[in-house]
Order: structure tokens, then sequence, then C-alpha cells
């Protein structure tokens, strides 16, 4: 699903800059579908990234250190991490009740209710925090340094 939203989005922003120069149609609309697909990009393409451990990792300290004590910095790094997705979960899901029973509606060039945009957070931070507790429990063979989950 991310990969077909940014793939939307590149069309889109290239039909909003060809109609604008053009002067062929407006899109006063790209901008919102814009940001919204980020949003989503985002939310969506996350535990995928953490699955195939693409996440940007600056690991200068613990390059240096034996491979036992990388797997140790390893299991710590995932255990903060997973009690961070825990607070987000519980965080987010306190935001989208809120949002819900309020029935707070966002008005841009779409009008829709806001729980709607918040409706992802919640299940996404869950994935996550199970994912990281899995890395935790068990954490996945390793053949050489680069790949301890840093």
């Amino acid at each position: 699903m991310a990969a077909i939203l940014v793939c939307a989005l590149v069309i889109i922003i290239v039909a909003d800059i060809v109609s604008r120069n053009f002067r062929l149609f407006p899109m006063p609309w790209s901008l919102d579908v814009a940001e919204y697909s980020l949003y989503f990009i985002t939310f969506l393409g996350a535990p995928w990234v953490l699955r195939e451990e693409g996440h940007i990792a600056v690991d200068i300290l613990v390059a240096r250190l034996s491979l036992a004590n990388q797997l140790k910095m390893a299991r710590i790094a995932h255990i903060i991490a997973a009690l961070v997705c825990l607070i987000l979960f519980v965080t987010s899901m306190g935001v989208w009740w809120r949002s819900f029973a309020n029935g707070t509606m966002i008005h841009e060039t779409f009008v829709f209710p806001e729980w709607w945009m918040l409706l992802l957070a919640p299940p996404v931070f869950l994935i996550l925090m199970i994912m990281f507790v899995r890395l935790v429990i068990a954490p996945p063979a390793t053949h050489d340094q680069q790949s301890i989950g840093f």
C-alpha cells in the first residue's frame, strides 16, 4: 500500500505541476492529498522497514564492541523501542478516542472527521511494539556483525 501511495503521489505532483504551468485545470486539493499520503506512507511502511532492518542507524560506538556486547546493546535498544511503541500506542489511542468522542472535523480542501486520520497510528504502534518484543525474545540468527538489528 505504501508503494502504491508513493507512485500515486508522484503522479499527482507531476500532474499538478504540469496543469499549473500550462494553465490547464486547477488542482487545489493536491497539497492536501500529498500531506495525507505522506502520513499514510510513513505508517504503512514502518513495520516493513523494521522487518527488513532498513532503518537508519548510527552505530559508530556499537560497531567497536565485541559481537556478544553488540547483541546485548541490540536487545537493550529493542526493549527501549518496544516501551516507546507501547507509550505511543496508548497515547495515540487516547488521542484517537478524544477525537472520535468530540466529533472533531478537519476543515481544509476536504472536510472529514479527524479520527479517520488518527485511526492508523494505534494499530501500527502496536504492530511495531510486537515486532520489537519478538526481537528481544528471539533475536534473528547473526552470521556477521552487520546484521544484529542496529
